[in-house]
């Protein structure tokens, strides 16, 4: 499986973007289109920048579910 553009177009929008580090309802640092992991207080990056990180979360989660059993099944 591979996010096309028009998913990655969906996630923008319902998603959003902060380009300045804030701490989501659950607690965890989050910045860009909702990453978190090495989000540190006080952290700010560029519209570039949480483009560029989107997509190497896409790709991380597209791996995981293209390893999946469930990804095996169709």
């Amino acid at each position: 499986m591979k996010t096309g553009q028009a998913g990655i177009d969906l996630i923008k929008k319902y998603e959003g973007c902060r380009l300045d580090a804030y701490k989501c309802p659950a607690g965890v640092w989050t910045i860009g289109y909702g990453h978190t992991g090495d989000v540190q207080p006080g952290q700010q990056i560029t519209q570039a920048q949480a483009d560029a990180i989107l997509i190497v979360d896409l790709e991380r989660f597209e791996k995981k579910v293209n390893n999946s059993n469930f990804a095996h099944r169709f």
